[in-house]
């Protein structure tokens, strides 16, 4: 499933974000924003090492990687990128309910 979302969580500033997820695992992401990451280069490592990370453990994680790699972070924190891909996620599997429930043109009501 491909994801997309755009937000700006509680103490970060804007983030956009596109994750291939399989179940609930990251095979790849890119994300971008009007946050601040330096050097550059070790945020396209930090997006790269975040394949295979659950969305479970994907705060944990993107922090021990930013810290790992010595990035200097502003306007983006691991909480904050988490909870923007979470409510994606919850989004996304809330449509597909919806389009479940729809056959042969007929929608069927939720509860």
């Amino acid at each position: 499933m491909i994801l997309q979302g755009v937000g700006k969580p509680a103490g970060c500033k804007l983030i956009r974000f596109t994750a291939e997820l399989e179940g609930p695992v990251i095979r790849s992401i890119q994300i971008r924003g009007d946050f601040f990451a330096v050097p550059e280069e070790a945020f396209e490592n930090l997006e790269s090492a975040l394949s295979g990370t659950s969305l479970e453990t994907l705060e944990d994680r993107f922090t021990e990687l930013a810290q790992q790699l010595g990035l200097e972070l502003q306007g983006i924190s691991g909480s904050g990128l988490a909870e923007l891909i979470r409510t994606a996620a919850i989004a996304a599997d809330s449509s597909e309910a919806q389009e479940a429930r729809t056959m042969n043109g007929t929608s069927y009501p939720t509860a």
